[in-house]
């Protein structure tokens, strides 16, 4: 949880979750100096989060790029050792990415596009049923994970494209809710678009 104390880590983690990237292409795309995130680097790789994947060399130098080994933000498993304060912390984070992601889109004009899908749907479960859900919800992080690697794989080998990727965002959210069951009535239908 060291590693993920710093912004500019987690910012760092999340492209490494996404993709295998080199210190050098993260320093441009984040627009931050080389040797900031060469540190950051460093960082995520002595706390056992990212690994190295490959190495090319580059006028003299050895250009080394990364890839996260669980491509998810928090690691598995590591979450109920949190203090309460650094989970309410992570979390406010993440929902600001995705919030500044998805105004980025909007400003964009390409939220709306296909594949876009945007639901909110509130239920009302038993204790069985979140414990369901729950698993639901690992499952299908798992199968959008799979996803991810599988089009990783692609991209390496020359299978696919480099001019046919796409940035998309997946954003699961799934966590008991503070309005309270008034009257114990069913849940609201779904808003969806």
């Amino acid at each position: 949880m060291h590693a993920l104390a710093k912004e500019e880590r987690v910012r760092i983690l999340a492209i490494f979750c996404e993709r295998v990237a080199s210190p050098n292409e993260i320093a441009i795309e984040l627009h931050e100096g080389l040797s900031q995130v060469s540190y950051h680097v460093k960082v995520l790789r002595e706390c056992r989060l990212i690994v190295l994947d490959h190495e090319i060399p580059r006028r003299g130098a050895v250009e080394h790029f990364y890839r996260a080994v669980t491509p998810t933000l928090i690691p598995p498993g590591s979450w109920k050792h949190l203090p309460p304060s650094m989970r309410k912390g992570i979390s406010a984070n993440i929902l600001q990415q995705f919030f500044d992601d998805a105004a980025a889109a909007m400003e964009a004009g390409i939220f709306d596009e296909p594949p876009g899908e945007l639901n909110w749907t509130p239920l009302l479960l038993d204790a069985l049923g979140v414990e369901e859900f729950g698993q639901l919800a690992r499952d299908s992080l798992a199968s959008v994970l799979e996803l991810q690697a599988n089009a990783s794989e692609r991209l390496q080998t020359g299978k696919g494209k480099a001019t046919d990727q796409t940035a998309v965002t997946v954003f699961l959210a799934s966590f008991l809710s503070a309005r309270g069951p008034k009257g114990r009535k069913r849940a609201s239908a779904t808003k969806r678009r």
